[in-house]
């Protein structure tokens, strides 16, 4: 009887998620802000549509998470001088006040993972989780082709 794979990573996004809202709740927030605080960093340079394609997060649900990290002091948006229809996101001092918690959070997750695993083996697990996002993507094209890398 075969693996049902699918299954398995739902489950395990879904208990990563937990986790980590449970972390972030004593900090005022949500596994997902925290995952934006940390992509932001210091930089100022992202903008909404960066955030929407690095966490594969529709537009719509995008503006909910950024409005309500605006009125939670976390974020500042501008508009793009570039780009008029875009807004840039920038970290708040509140914000980069909570990034050294955000960042111990990620780097133990990380660290537990390469302590059980051998280089080796991290590297077989990338492939296939980079083969499984390839393969339920929208970009149709990318879904018959394997990773290589």
């Amino acid at each position: 009887m075969s693996e049902d794979y699918g299954k398995r990573i739902k489950r395990a996004a879904n208990l990563m998620s937990r986790s980590m809202d449970v972390y972030a709740a004593q900090y005022g927030l949500t596994g997902t802000q925290m995952s934006i605080i940390d992509y932001l960093g210091e930089s100022q340079d992202h903008t909404q549509r960066d955030i929407e394609m690095e966490f594969d997060i529709r537009p719509s649900t995008t503006t909910k998470i950024l409005q309500r990290m605006e009125a939670g002091g976390l974020v500042a948006a501008k508009r793009d001088p570039r780009d008029g229809r875009q807004r840039i996101i920038a970290p708040t001092a509140k914000a980069r006040g909570l990034q050294t918690a955000v960042r111990s959070y990620i780097d133990d997750q990380q660290t537990a993972m390469e302590r059980r695993f051998d280089r080796h083996d991290l590297a077989a697990f990338d492939r296939v989780l980079a083969y499984f996002i390839a393969l339920n993507s929208d970009d149709s094209s990318q879904s018959g082709k394997e990773s290589r890398s």
